[in-house]
């Protein structure tokens, strides 16, 4: 579980958290939700560690974090393999891999069904291979955490499904996900938790049934929708 407590954090005099407590579950994929500007990236840094809050505590029981954000710079002149084969180099400072490393990379890439692009340099894939290609570096990773801001972005929907499908399945095996979504009824159909911010900085924290109500969406969007709820299923419409 990740507790934040009385957290405080501002940039360019503008203040994004101020006495901020939540909690995120563990073994749970909680989805972020809200407009541009609310603070979303800048909770993912504050929990990685990337940014220190200016006041408050971030508590962890997380044994290793993986980061993916937004915007990641790449190497040219790599292939897919190359570039996932890169953490184990990064991180352990080592010339060669052993097999389980290989075997790993290997799984992760075939997992996010990236098998025919293995050798292909990074370069000429799309974004969304790029993408995939990043969630299988929190794959190899071994992560109990992992922080994902928007992990599909720039996917069709056949690929978001699938991806999301996957990390939801990652939850079962006890590894907490936290992740920044913009459809909505994507968020609805795989999250466990939702954290909604909100355009004057408040956070809403809850579980699904509470969490997707007209007036929450309301207050976190600024624009109104309608909640459709039958029996489990729950479906979001915008109304202007």
């Amino acid at each position: 579980m990740i507790k934040i407590r009385d957290l405080y954090y501002s940039v360019e005099n503008l203040t994004l958290f101020e006495n901020a407590d939540l909690e995120i579950p563990t073994g749970k994929l909680t989805i972020v939700a809200g407009p541009n500007g609310a603070g979303k990236t800048t909770m993912l840094k504050l929990i990685s560690g990337i940014v220190k809050p200016q006041k408050g505590e971030i508590i962890s029981e997380a044994k290793e974090l993986f980061y993916l954000p937004q915007r990641i710079k790449y190497p040219q002149g790599i292939t897919l393999t190359e570039y996932i084969e890169s953490y184990f180099y990064k991180n352990n400072w080592t010339w060669f891999l052993s097999k389980q490393e290989k075997n790993k990379i290997n799984d992760a890439i075939s997992l996010m069904e990236l098998s025919d692009k293995k050798d292909v340099l990074i370069d000429n894939l799309s974004s969304g291979e790029l993408q995939k290609a990043n969630i299988a570096l929190g794959i190899v990773s071994d992560a109990d955490l992992i922080l994902l801001d928007e992990p599909t972005a720039n996917m069709d929907l056949v690929n978001r499904i699938k991806v999301l499908e996957f990390i939801k399945k990652l939850t079962q095996k006890g590894i907490s996900i936290v992740a920044i979504l913009h459809d909505i009824n994507l968020s609805v159909a795989y999250g466990d938790w939702f954290l909604g911010f909100t355009k004057n900085h408040k956070i809403i924290s809850d579980e699904k049934e509470k969490f997707f109500t007209a007036e929450n969406l309301k207050e976190i969007f600024g624009i109104d929708f309608k909640v459709i709820k039958d029996n489990e299923d729950i479906h979001i419409q915008v109304l202007n």
